[in-house]
């Protein structure tokens, strides 16, 4: 079995124990034995899961650590680090080294730079892409909410898309089960093309500051992550070139007479689709508004302590203003190509004549929902 299989082995492993707590505690009753050993047997069955997914954890750890030990030992004398070859690059002294390094890596250095000629300027930079990937993944919104992330996919990702098992009632002891597995169906991931740059001095790379390369790297890593966000959490409807936004066909509202129903509809809407780990993503506006309304008759507002109706909710100017969005986390699968899909190009060059460089990076992302536990609504002024 698969990791991607073991995992959602694991996640209906873990939504059936869910179902069966619920049951209990929606009919106010103990559980029966069946039912507890029912939980018994999934405990077990998900603690077999988890063990199974930590022992392939671990060898993909070791296999990291190996090619990592192989790769330092190739390159023992090299300590590259992308704030070092900008510096080069823009003073136009790269080392022979590094040069070595770089041709052996593929990539070619122009002797005749040309910067207004197409496919000419700009020199592509190879650089241990680890701490970019993960200052991007901590800077997104997607990150925080737990959201089932690919890193370093290779080729196009399908993966299953439950909408919930058709169950049927027997005629007779002897009739045939009906097919209850046509509940699934399948989303693809594949790689689209995210172009982020950032520009900045030549006196910055003159200062050369202690933490210049964490300086770079996470304004890199800012710059991409909140582009994915804004797509994430926006309207758009998605093509072949990029992922479509959370809140495409969203129903519309008006942001001055939300109340406490329109939450409540969006959870049953989850809920229905069995969702219970769904959490709230919403818009700076929308929080205020909710600030201002009670849940029922009582004093308590919907928004309070970083909770809408008592459920996590994660606020970001990233959203569609308006937008209101409630899901299971676990139904959003992101992947990002890097080992072959993220370059560094620098250009020092086109901006020469404000004393700046230009740092592009070409980042491959995607992210489609696997489930139907989501509902979303868009609040637009009265």
């Amino acid at each position: 079995m698969t990791e991607l299989e073991i995992r959602e082995r694991l996640i209906n492993l873990k939504d059936e124990l869910e179902n069966v707590i619920a049951n209990g505690e929606a009919e106010k009753r103990e559980l029966t034995e069946e039912e507890t050993n029912k939980m018994a047997e999934l405990r077990s069955q998900i603690e077999e899961a988890e063990n199974e997914l930590k022992a392939i954890e671990e060898e993909n750890r070791k296999i990291a650590e190996t090619q990592l030990n192989n790769r330092n030992k190739t390159n023992k004398k090299m300590e590259l680090r992308l704030f070092d070859l900008v510096k080069e690059i823009a003073e136009g002294n790269v080392s022979d080294e590094h040069r070595a390094y770089v041709k052996g890596n593929a990539i070619d250095f122009r002797a005749a730079i040309q910067a207004t000629a197409t496919g000419m300027g700009e020199e592509n930079v190879p650089t241990d892409k680890a701490p970019l990937e993960l200052a991007i993944r901590n800077n997104t919104v997607l990150d925080k909410l737990g959201v089932t992330w690919f890193s370093n996919a290779i080729g196009d990702i399908e993966i299953p898309k439950y909408h919930g098992s058709n169950v049927y009632w027997a005629d007779s002891e002897n009739a045939d089960a009906a097919d209850g597995a046509s509940g699934f169906t399948t989303v693809t991931l594949s790689p689209k093309r995210l172009t982020a740059y950032i520009t900045i001095s030549r006196q910055f790379l003159a200062q050369s500051p202690e933490d210049a390369e964490g300086i770079l790297i996470n304004d890199l890593a800012r710059a991409i992550a909140e582009k994915i966000d804004m797509t994430v959490f926006g309207a758009g409807s998605g093509s072949t070139a990029q992922p479509a936004g959370l809140f495409n066909g969203a129903d519309a509202g008006t942001l001055a007479s939300m109340t406490f129903d329109d939450v409540l509809a969006l959870e049953n809407e989850v809920e229905e689709h069995n969702g219970t780990d769904f959490v709230f993503v919403t818009s700076p506006n929308v929080k205020y508004a909710l600030r201002g309304v009670q849940m029922g008759s009582g004093l308590q507002m919907v928004y309070e302590n970083n909770e809408i109706d008592g459920r996590r909710t994660v606020v970001s100017n990233s959203v569609e203003k308006g937008g209101l969005l409630c899901f299971d986390p676990r139904d959003l699968a992101c992947a990002s190509w890097v080992k072959d899909g993220m370059t560094i190009i620098v250009d020092p060059y086109t901006l020469a004549g404000k004393n700046q460089i230009k740092v592009t990076v070409n980042y491959l992302f995607d992210a489609v929902t696997k489930g139907d536990r989501i509902a979303k609504k868009v609040f637009g002024q009265a």
